[in-house]
């Protein structure tokens, strides 16, 4: 399973951003996953829920944003894709680029910094 290196190297990430900015925790992490990255959310999140605490990220939650699979035609610059056949609906070229869709991304890491910190008397 791919997965949980995917998110082994994601939580590396994610930790070396709390550490270069001082933070206490890691509250949520965000990504985008598209639908050609060869990655299953599903797994992805299981894989985050078991290897999380163990990299001392508990509580931390996971939000993952679909990315919509988009190209442009070289021929005629037209845009409009389907998963089932990747070719310009206009001219039928094939010769078209991913704009985007084919990728796993880290958006966005929320961190608890000191000052935040709940205080109990």
């Amino acid at each position: 399973m791919h997965e949980s290196s995917l998110v082994r190297s994601l939580l590396g990430q994610v930790e070396t951003i709390r550490i270069e900015q001082n933070g206490l925790a890691v509250d949520e992490v965000r990504i985008e996953i598209g639908p050609l990255s060869g990655v299953e959310p599903l797994l992805v999140h299981s894989a985050f829920s078991e290897l999380a605490p163990a990299c001392g990220m508990i509580g931390a939650r996971l939000v993952i944003d679909d990315v919509p699979l988009s190209a442009r035609c070289s021929q005629c610059g037209l845009v409009e894709v389907t998963l089932a056949r990747i070719s310009c609906p206009a001219c039928g070229s094939q010769d078209v680029r991913i704009g985007s869709g084919d990728e796993v991304r880290l958006q966005s890491v929320t961190i608890r910094q000191a000052h935040e910190r709940e205080t109990t008397k």
